[in-house]
This record gives C-alpha cells, structure tokens and sequence, in this order.
C-alpha cells in the first residue's frame, strides 16, 4: 500500500468519528451555547445607546422601580413574571440603562438558542437548524425587542422554548417516558409564557389542539393507506400519551407554573385569593376602551407590514426641527427584515399545505404555531392593537423557509438556501441603524431605509 493510499485509509475512520461527534448531544449542545453566547453579545453591544426609557420601558421600569422598593405590583393588565424579570435585572444591574435591559438582552439569547432546537427538532439536521436560526436572528423582530424592558421577549422566549420541547416530544419514537417529560416540560413554559402576558395562552391553545387532533384520530383508529415518514399522525409510532399524561402536561403543569409567579403577590397580600383577585383585575382592564394611538393598527394589516412601531426617534442635541446631517437621530423601529419577512409569509403557506396536502408533522407545528398565534387577535376585546403583537408569529418564519428550501423538492437546496441567507444578512445590516440607536441617521440615510409613509 502507498503512503497516500494509507494516509487515505486511516482518514476515513476519522472522518466518520468527527461526522459521529458533530451530530452528539454534547456537540449539538455546545452549539447551543455557542449561539446563545454569541447573540448576548450582540444583544449587549451598544445596550445602553438609548440613555433613557423609550415606549413601553417608560411603564416597566417605573414599575420594576415600585416593585423593588415597596413589593407593590402595578401595572396590572398583565401577568407579573415579566416585571419580576425586569425587577430582577435591575437588582442584579443596577437602576440604568444596562440594568433596565440585561435580563431582556439574555432571554433574546436564550431564544436563539431555543430556535436552534426547535429548529433541530423539526429537520433533524443541524446544518439546517443552524440556516433558521440564522434567519430568524437576521429578522430584525428579536434584536429589537432583545434590546427592551418591555414584556415581549420573556413571552417569545418561553413560548419558542415550548415549541422545542413539545416538538421533541411528539417525534419521540424510542422512549414514552422521555415523551411524557418533554411534553410536560413543554406544559410548563407555556404557563410561564402566559405568565409574562396573557397572549401566552394563545400558543398554549394551539399545542393543545394539536394533541387533541391526535388523539381524535387516535380514538377513531385513523389508518393513511400510503403512510408517509413524515404522517402528523403515525399511531404505531406515537408514544403512549394517555389522556391522563396529557391532562398533567397541558393543563396541570401550565397551570401550575402560571399560579407560581403570583407567589410574591399572594405572599405580600397573605391570602391565596389575591391571585383570584388579580385575574378579576386584568380582566376588567383588558375588556376596558382603550385610547387610540397613532402607531396603532389592526390585525389583518400586519402580513403587509403597513404600520410598524417606532420606539424611539431621538435627535442628538436639538430638537426635531434641527434634524440635519449635524445634528443625526437615534432611531429603533420595531421593523421586520422585508427581504425574510415577505418571502417567509409565503413559506408559512407552504408549511400549511405541507400539513394538509402531505399530512407532514412539522409543516403541521410550524402552521399551528403561526396561525395559534396571529388569528386570536381578530377577536381581540380591547380593540387597541401594534404591530409589535405579531412577533411571536414572525419568529416562526425562519423554521417556515428552512422547511421550503429543504423539504420543498427531490432534495435540499442548500446553494439557493445560502444565497437567500447572505441577502438577508446583508438586508439586515443595513437596516441596523434603525434598529438599535446605536448609529444616528440624517435624513438622507433615514430616507433610505424607511421606505413607505406608513413605516414614518
């Protein structure tokens, strides 16, 4: 034998080891930390560009400030995990700029992180995984709200955490057991994402009403004359999810989880009624009228993007009207990546004919999770509605165009799928100015990116 021949013989056993290690759990973990390392530190850098509270931290910070100083809960229209976040960071940060936003900067992280193993979960692939979660950080939607003392990202961190595990769990083929605590761990971000605001249970809804389709046509004994390896529905291969196992996953465990973060409520009134009393509260000033709002828009304009929120537009060291080259704002517009955003509206149709047309289990959970989240808001009894409601859906964009690059033809396309991605990355650049007050902008550069009168 040649040295090269031998050189070649010896490499490919070690090849196939680092193909093995590449796809263990300790490599797909440290990939994960990885991730969500990397996205703190983008989420870090320039965190207190904006010196003082802007939009809705002008309510949390104030009540974070309360909270710490009498134990009072107040804004109340919402459930009190977020600003026991918020309160949190600032005893750990400080009352500034960085102590405000800390804890929001590492659950935006944390959802990354989280989108990777959704993303894992839905492909089986790593290399696919890693391409969504990409996308979904080059969105724009997580950076900005990343950046915020407000309530959405700890609802959007917990709610992607919960996709993950419930997606996990529904393709367990090995292990019921394994299932059953997937599931349940699933139950219990869902009643703490519901804890951060009630729209939670928007998400909580649609994973319940994709294990009662199952177990619907489990009962009936549904049999697919061409059974596919991606059926939604496979019943020799589902683990044993009784009703009562689901029962404790998605009602107790919620629940449960939901009724904890009360504990300091219920703790500084002395009575378990005050958490009683607080639904009762929150009811009266959800169903209440609203004011209206001049960034305000309704649910069915949200897929065209007509009408995002601007956070803050700030001229440094003048007013609005000597807003020149010489004098630039700091801008942060709660603005999607339209090059990501149009095209993944489009993937998310495609996930739905997936589901229906080839019964598929994960164009099934990405449509689920989409639609779980965006249509209740067409009922909302407020009637005062934001752009900014529908970020929990957007963040399934990514996994959507992930599926119609790689499920969508004879195989993967991963050149086009590259190619999309660098224009994406690029688009996100650009419009990073916008985003984050970190890089002022005259007129001319503000021109530029914001494009329509409605994005004004």
């Amino acid at each position: 034998m040649t040295l090269a021949a031998r050189e070649t013989a010896e490499a490919v056993p070690a090849l196939g080891r680092l193909r093995r290690f590449a796809a263990s759990p300790i490599a797909l973990t440290l990939v994960g930390i990885a991730i969500f390392l990397g996205a703190l530190a983008l989420f870090r850098w320039g965190l207190d560009a904006a010196r003082e509270v802007y939009f809705d931290e002008t309510w949390y910070v104030p009540a974070a400030r309360t909270l710490l100083k009498t134990g009072e809960m107040t804004r109340q229209e919402h459930p009190p995990l977020a600003k026991l976040l918020i309160a949190a960071s600032m005893a750990l940060f400080g009352d500034n700029p960085i102590g405000w936003r800390a804890l929001s900067a590492g659950f935006g992280a944390a959802t990354l992180a989280a989108m990777f193993a959704w993303s894992l979960a839905l492909t089986r692939d790593a290399r696919q995984a890693l391409w969504a979660t990409a996308a979904t950080l080059c969105d724009g939607v997580l950076y900005v709200q990343s950046r915020a003392a407000m309530l959405d990202i700890f609802l959007m961190a917990f709610g992607v955490m919960a996709l993950a595990l419930v997606t996990f769990s529904l393709k367990e083929r090995h292990s019921p057991r394994r299932a059953i605590v997937l599931a349940i761990s699933s139950g219990v971000c869902l009643g703490l994402a519901s804890a951060c605001k009630l729209s939670g249970v928007f998400l909580w809804a649609g994973i319940v009403a994709i294990y009662a389709l199952i177990g619907l046509m489990r009962l009936w004994r549904a049999r697919f004359e061409e059974p596919g390896e991606h059926d939604f529905y496979a019943s020799a291969e589902w683990p044993a999810m009784t009703f009562g196992w689901a029962l404790i996953a998605f009602a107790v465990a919620p629940l449960f989880a939901y009724f904890l973060a009360y504990l300091p409520q219920m703790i500084r009134a002395g009575t378990v009624v005050e958490f009683f009393a607080a639904q009762r509260r929150m009811i009266d000033i959800m169903t209440g009228s609203s004011a209206t709002h001049p960034y305000s828009s309704l649910w069915y304009q949200w897929p065209a993007m007509t009408r995002p929120v601007w956070c803050l537009f700030q001229v440094i060291g003048g007013s609005a009207a000597t807003w020149s080259a010489q004098h630039p704002a700091q801008t942060i517009v709660g603005l999607a990546n339209p090059f990501l955003f149009y095209p993944g509206e489009a993937a998310l149709l495609y996930c739905g004919w997936l589901w229906i047309g080839r019964r598929d289990v994960d164009g099934m959970i990405v449509a689920v999770a989409f639609f779980s989240q965006y249509l209740p808001w067409a009922v909302n009894p407020k009637g005062l509605e934001f752009f900014y409601y529908y970020f929990p859906s957007i963040l399934c964009l990514g996994p959507a165009l992930a599926l119609a690059f790689f499920r969508g033809g004879p195989s993967p396309r991963y050149g086009p799928a590259v190619g999309f991605l660098v224009v994406v990355a690029l688009a996100f650049g650009f419009f990073l100015p916008v985003l984050s007050a970190q890089f002022p902008l005259g007129p001319d550069e503000f021109a530029a990116r914001i494009w329509f009168d409605g994005w004004r």
